[in-house]
């Protein structure tokens, strides 16, 4: 069974070799790499040997954050969903640049 750090390295080397890859169009290269880092950060933050459920909270906000840069150029946002209690994902386009 693979470890934590060696399916992060395999989403890592995924992006790696998208760079030969040609889209179709120029929206999904940058989607499909932000996918794959968000999946290897929730894999090391989740089942990583460091991994802690007390530390779930703030790599549930990084994901959803990144999630939602990813999505921003293609016209939808990550909100959350009506009803489940959980806050909005805080601005932090001021603290980018």
């Amino acid at each position: 069974m693979p470890e934590a750090d060696e399916l992060n390295m395999a989403c890592f080397r995924i992006v790696e070799q998208l760079e030969g890859l040609e889209f179709v169009t120029p929206e999904a290269a940058p989607l499909v790499r932000r996918l794959l880092r968000v999946a290897g950060r929730v894999i090391i933050d989740a089942a990583g040997p460091d991994a802690s459920a007390e530390h779930w909270t703030s790599a549930e906000e990084m994901a959803l954050l990144w999630l939602d840069e990813a999505l921003r150029p293609l016209g939808y946002a990550v909100n959350p969903a009506e009803g489940s209690g959980k806050p909005a994902l805080p601005d932090v386009s001021a603290e980018w640049h």
